[in-house]
């Protein structure tokens, strides 16, 4: 897991919330605070809940599903590894979309009526979230070339 999971900064692997709660989730990892206890998965999900780690629920729904089916994903505009460089806090900011109260009532008449909903549906706030990259067991952070496909989150 860690030849596709993990960013490198000298020498060392620096896993994102997503990466940690993946692991967690299927028992390959068990995270310790500083005076070596436990630390339960409810209390990392609230870390994934408080929006301060560049990630939120929605988010790590799509990267599970993605890493569940085999695909090699990284945080887009993040390189694997980089030789010398120190991690910075707040290097990414995917932000949550804004829940809304308002609910859209959807009674289609035919199917001209839905074709205009889909013209005026109005997309702001598209940012590039994950690279994607088909698995592949010759992947290298050091090298790991163009992703297959690079996945949008829009609020």
């Amino acid at each position: 897991m860690w030849v596709t999971m993990g960013i490198v900064r000298n020498g060392n692997t620096y896993c994102f919330i997503e990466e940690t709660l993946f692991l967690i989730e299927i028992g390959a990892l068990h995270v310790l605070d500083g005076n070596d206890i436990h630390l339960s998965l409810k209390e990392l999900y609230e870390k994934l809940s408080n929006g301060k780690s560049g990630c939120y629920w929605e988010l790590f729904e799509v990267y599970k599903h993605l890493k569940s089916l085999g695909y090699v994903v990284g945080r887009h505009g993040i390189p694997w590894s980089v030789k010398g460089q120190q991690i910075k806090s707040g290097t990414c900011s995917l932000e949550g979309s804004q829940e809304s109260n308002e609910m859209l009532e959807l009674e289609p008449k035919d199917e001209n009526s839905v074709i205009e909903l889909f013209n005026n549906m109005q997309i702001t706030d598209v940012s590039p979230a994950f690279n994607v990259y088909l698995p592949n067991s010759k992947f290298r952070k050091s090298s790991p070339g163009d992703p297959s496909f690079v996945l949008y989150i829009s609020s």
